[in-house]
């Protein structure tokens, strides 16, 4: 695993820079502990920037493929935020490790169901191992509405309206559906999200009942 921090002209205290760093690696250790199937190779690429970052935190993460995955924080953070930041950094680096070991296995996600799933098992993961429960893991109690609603898209053409935020005003659908779905599995199987981040989408869709 390497960590790569971005140039750039912005001033980044360098004890923050320590701190972020340090939180990263050992991030990365108890998660790659917990996935053993992800790959060995993985990069990180930290960006401090000023956009595309969550409002609550300041923060963000995306996977690219199997060994890429970029975090991004806003170099402009108060000291207050920047505490902030500092507490996101291991379920950021969690969620997103739990999608570069599913890639890891070439489990493909073609449909907006699947990528609900995919978000889920992440959102799941990050919540129990690493303690914490971010806004989008609290599903509503019509979720099961939520859940016929995607699978009656049959696909992806608005899928950044289910990921993020809808024009009706409704945030994060894909991650809060696939939380439910990935919950209902976990309750009907016995499996640990672990397991079921192993299993291809159309098997989780079954042992959660919902179709």
């Amino acid at each position: 695993m390497k960590i790569h921090f971005a140039e750039s002209q912005y001033k980044i205290d360098p004890r923050f820079r320590q701190k972020y760093l340090f939180e990263v690696n050992e991030s990365y250790n108890t998660a790659a502990a917990l996935l053993p199937f992800g790959s060995k190779h993985l990069n990180f690429f930290v960006q401090p920037r000023e956009y595309d970052l969550m409002q609550e935190t300041l923060d963000n993460g995306r996977v690219y493929n199997s060994e890429f995955i970029e975090l991004a924080f806003n170099p402009l953070a108060s000291a207050e935020q920047r505490k902030v930041i500092i507490a996101d950094i291991k379920p950021t680096v969690f969620h997103e490790m739990n999608h570069a070991a599913r890639y890891n296995l070439s489990i493909f996600h073609t449909t907006l169901l699947d990528i609900c799933i995919l978000e889920g098992l992440a959102t799941v993961f990050e919540r129990d191992y690493a303690a914490t429960l971010q806004p989008y893991a609290m599903y509503p109690t019509d979720v099961q509405d939520w859940v016929a609603e995607v699978i009656a898209q049959e696909d992806q053409f608005s899928w950044q309206d289910y990921k993020f935020e809808h024009p009706d005003g409704r945030r994060w659908i894909c991650y809060k559906a696939g939380t439910y779905i990935v919950d209902q599995a976990m309750a009907n199987s016995g499996k640990t999200v672990i397991e079921l981040t192993k299993l291809p989408c159309d098997e989780i869709i079954a042992l959660a009942k919902i179709a």
